[in-house]
């Protein structure tokens, strides 16, 4: 059955007028708001912590000091045992997109001389004058581990990511892949993010293109079901085709709930696994609009290794990368913009932000040269 674009968007009209007629009244008083401490980290075994801190801001603000947090004090505490105080190394400029304008902040970040061991229980307290202290505590997980990865080639006449598009002609190149892993401790309760990532730096005829992360398609493994992130539009438009439940994301997430024996063999595909690169040239015709037109001259496709990102996450993570970890390009996200504010999880205590920790496991797959050579078309 092919979507039917008249009740979608009919459907579409009726929504989008039903959320016009909403009106919600909201008073807010800027005098009563009270900032408070953030605090932002990741920390990995037999690395350095590194503890982002400022404090929060209101909506309206828009100086991009207003977030920063002088003369904040960072006490670090591993396994219930005061170790330091840690010290301020330098000031980042970050910036954020979770409002109707992208924006600036200025946070100070803070450095220990120790390093954490995997299964240590870290806690950090900040105090800064003339706020409430805060604290966050979080466990480093152990290690997983991948044993053997399997690929298969395989082909589709409908892209299997990318909204199920079919040109109607040719068939879509993909890769099914089977990972044998397991996790670094016993238990249900273990939690995991899985990654793909085109390592764009062995490419050396051009050295600086940017990192790419594979979508990858997890329908075929259950392991994957619990952390299903869905589309509004995904669903209306799909009405049960084969694009219905569709990932469109370049990051799995997932728990140990169904591994045996502590281990299992995870099964999920990707495509688009060619780095495409268009060189471009410069027309000294003007556009009209001020600035210059730009053409395409050639494009190359070359065949980078992939690396594979197995994670053994905190849960603290988990839950922020599950409601905070998106496609920014899909529908369900412009939706955002005339929809209620969400919660972000928060595991601060008497502040915000997430402090999480994490052990990697790290893999390559190689992938063989496209038949053809670097000007050949890679068929997606």
């Amino acid at each position: 059955m092919k979507p039917n674009n008249r009740y979608f968007t009919i459907l579409l009209a009726g929504m989008l007028l039903a959320l016009s007629a909403c009106e919600k009244e909201i008073r807010l008083n800027l005098g009563d708001h009270v900032p408070k401490i953030v605090m932002n980290g990741i920390i990995s075994p037999d690395s350095l912590i590194e503890i982002s801190v400022s404090k929060s801001f209101l909506y309206t603000d828009t100086l991009s000091d207003r977030s920063l947090l002088k003369n904040a004090a960072l006490t670090l505490f591993i396994n219930g045992e005061e170790r330091e105080t840690m010290r301020m190394v330098r000031v980042d400029t970050v910036s954020g997109h979770d409002r109707l304008f992208e924006y600036s902040a200025l946070v100070s970040v803070y450095r220990s001389t120790v390093y954490p061991q995997a299964g240590d229980r870290v806690r950090v307290e900040a105090s800064a004058g003339g706020l409430q202290p805060a604290w966050a505590e979080t466990t480093v997980p152990v290690p997983p581990q991948i044993h053997r990865i399997d690929t298969t080639i395989f082909f589709t006449s409908k892209q299997i990511i990318n909204n199920g598009y079919s040109s109607g002609e040719g068939l879509y190149q993909n890769m099914r892949i089977k990972m044998a892993v397991t996790a670094g401790s016993s238990g249900a309760d273990q939690r995991f993010r899985l990654r793909l990532r085109l390592m764009a730096e062995k490419i050396g005829e051009y050295p600086d293109l940017p990192d790419r992360y594979l979508y990858i398609y997890t329908n075929d493994d259950p392991v994957f079901e619990e952390a299903y992130r869905n589309s509004l539009l995904e669903d209306l438009i799909s009405e049960g085709t084969s694009i219905e439940g569709m990932r469109h994301f370049d990051s799995a997430l997932f728990s140990s709930k169904l591994f045996r024996d502590n281990s299992h063999t995870l099964d999920f595909s990707i495509t688009d696994y060619y780095y495409l690169h268009t060189t471009y040239e410069e027309k000294e015709v003007d556009s009209g609009w001020g600035y210059p037109i730009y053409v395409p001259i050639k494009t190359e496709v070359f065949n980078p290794p992939i690396e594979v990102l197995f994670t053994a996450i905190s849960p603290e993570l988990y839950h922020y990368y599950l409601t905070g970890d998106y496609d920014p390009t899909s529908d369900e996200e412009s939706f955002k913009l005339i929809s209620e504010p969400e919660i972000t999880f928060s595991n601060v205590h008497n502040g915000i932000g997430v402090v999480g920790a994490v052990s990697a496991a790290k893999a390559q797959i190689n992938i063989p040269p496209l038949p053809g050579g670097k000007n050949a078309d890679p068929g997606y």
